[in-house]
This record gives structure tokens, C-alpha cells and sequence, in this order.
């Protein structure tokens, strides 16, 4: 039985990244998994070397040294100081998932996207991943039933929908644009519309006053059907801000589309260009055609690494 700690930060998307790794990594190997969770103070503030520091001459962590754990998975930037000092004193492997910002020749393997374009000067330890590790969610019959009741059997395309934040920028017109195409698409499809927690009331209330009024919205905070309709749906338009969702989607096989946004950072674009190069994802000009491509699974393929090197 491989031994497994886990140390996040708060953020739900942490939490789900080491889950989405383990999850695959378990499949093959009978596994012990333990969490802990660092709440941020004031502490958090500083660079992570100092933390890292900080940690090492206080030593107030307490480390439950009886326990023999075989690897240290951490996600998230204020874990990473936490995971060095806990293979330290373990003696075991670790395994960071994003930059650490310390020390990144100390980790046994530090996972990023490759669009981050981040180049320590020890890459031996660097695995590449394209977007995010994918959790999918187990849905309950009850869930599922309901929802193959509501989308009445029609073909579904799912239009998930992103928002501001310091690395996008939607402007009214621009949402106006991506309804108005969505709304020329033949009335034969089910069109359902999901939005994340970025999404401002601006893109919502313009989608629910644009939007026909045969299709559907759900909200990020009601019973969200999103991982229903990455099984069921056909078709997928997705903001081109969400590195998540589009991540989420190329993990289904099904043609996805792109709607492009009026600003996002430099580092998004080229992640969504290197995916249509590769033939997963096509900008969406307001026509739908279907090609097939291998689904995209990082955390199965990167979870066969990890039992190389433990």
C-alpha cells in the first residue's frame, strides 16, 4: 500500500488537481490518503522561500513522524514551503503540482502546464502538462434521470461560459456576439448554457436577455448539470478564458469550440492555440461540424510517472 499526504491550500481547484492525480494513480496501486489544508495568514504573504524559513526556525509544525509516508503530493503556492519541510523530515518523495517559487531543484517532480512556459535550471525534474488535470464528478442516478428528462433526448450543445478576472475580460458587445451566433444554431439541438463562478451579472443578465427563450441556463450556484452534459453533449462552445472547462472538455473526445473574448492573457491564447494544432479545439464561427480526436487524460498519463518514481 503506497502512503499518500496531501497538502493544498483552501482553493477548491487544489484540492480537485491532487485529487484528479491520485485518483488515476489509485486505480493501479492500493493507496492511504491523507489531507491537510493551509489556511492563509498573514505568514502567507511573503515569498516562499521565506516561509520556508520561517517554518524551519520556528518549527512549530507538527509532523506526525510515526507515519511512513512514500509520497507528498502539494498543489497551490503556499503549500509548496509545507511539502519541502515535510520531506525533510519524512524521507520521502514529493511531487509539486504548479510552480513552487522555491527551490525548485529540491522537488522530486513539480507538474506544469505547458503553457506557463516556466524554465528552472534543474528541468530534469519538470512534467508538462497540457491545461489542467481533469476530476470528474460521479453523478447519482437521481441526478442523471432528472437531467435526461429535462434535455428531453436532443442532441445538447453546451455553451460554458467563463469570466473577468486578471487574466480575461469580456465587454457587453462581446457577449452580445457569442449569444447572437449561439442563437442561429438549428432549433433541432438543445442549447444549455453553464456559467462559473467568474461569471459576472453583466454576462448573465446579457445571455438571459439575449439568449432564446428555449434555451437553457443554469447557474454556477443551483444543481449544476456540467458534468451531465461532458458526458451527454455533442457539441461544446466554451469562453476561451477557462483553462479549466476547456481542459474539462478535450477530456470528452467531442468537438469543442473556442469563443474568443476581447482580452485575455498572452499565455491562454497560446494554450488554446497549441490545442488547435493538435486538432481538439477549433475557434467558433458559428457553424457546427464534428471531427473526433483522442481524449485528452494528463492525469492517467502523468500518474504512470509517479509510480516510476516512487
Amino acid at each position: 500500500m503506497r502512503k499518500i499526504l496531501v497538502i493544498t491550500d483552501t482553493k477548491k481547484s487544489s484540492i480537485n488537481q491532487c485529487n484528479a492525480l491520485i485518483d488515476n494513480y489509485s486505480k493501479r496501486k492500493k493507496t492511504k490518503i491523507n489531507y491537510q489544508r493551509i489556511e492563509k495568514k498573514s505568514i502567507h504573504f511573503l515569498p516562499n522561500f521565506l516561509i520556508y524559513y520561517y517554518l524551519v526556525i520556528k518549527s512549530f509544525i507538527k509532523i506526525n513522524l510515526d507515519f511512513d509516508y512514500d509520497l507528498i503530493v502539494s498543489c497551490g503556492r503556499i503549500s509548496a514551503p509545507y511539502s519541502l519541510l515535510y520531506k525533510k523530515f519524512l524521507k520521502c518523495k514529493n511531487i509539486h503540482i504548479l510552480d513552487p517559487y522555491l527551490f525548485r531543484n529540491r522537488f522530486d517532480m513539480i507538474i506544469i502546464p505547458s503553457h506557463d512556459n516556466v524554465e528552472p535550471s534543474n528541468s530534469k525534474n519538470i512534467v508538462q502538462i497540457t491545461g489542467t488535470f481533469v476530476l470528474k464528478k460521479k453523478l447519482s442516478r437521481n441526478i442523471t434521470n432528472k437531467f435526461s428528462k429535462l434535455f428531453k433526448k436532443k442532441q445538447i450543445v453546451s455553451c460554458f461560459i467563463g469570466g473577468d478576472g486578471k487574466s480575461s475580460k469580456f465587454s457587453k458587445q462581446n457577449v452580445i456576439n457569442c449569444v447572437s451566433r449561439i442563437n442561429n444554431i438549428d432549433d433541432k439541438f438543445c442549447i444549455v448554457y453553464c456559467f462559473s463562478r467568474r461569471t459576472s451579472a453583466m454576462i448573465k443578465n446579457t445571455i438571459k436577455l439575449k439568449k432564446k427563450n428555449r434555451h437553457l441556463i443554469f447557474d454556477y450556484d443551483e444543481i449544476n448539470p456540467y458534468w451531465y452534459l461532458i458526458e451527454k453533449s455533442e457539441f461544446f462552445i466554451v469562453s476561451e478564458d477557462s483553462v479549466s472547462m476547456i481542459s474539462d472538455t478535450i477530456s470528452s473526445g467531442k468537438p469543442v469550440y473556442i469563443q474568443k473574448i476581447d482580452f485575455v492573457k498572452r499565455k491562454i491564447r497560446y494554450f488554446v492555440q497549441i490545442l488547435q494544432k493538435r486538432g481538439f479545439v477549433r475557434y467558433y464561427s458559428g457553424k457546427l461540424d464534428i471531427w473526433r480526436y483522442e481524449p485528452l487524460n494528463e492525469s492517467l498519463r502523468v500518474s504512470k510517472i509517479i509510480e516510476r518514481l516512487i
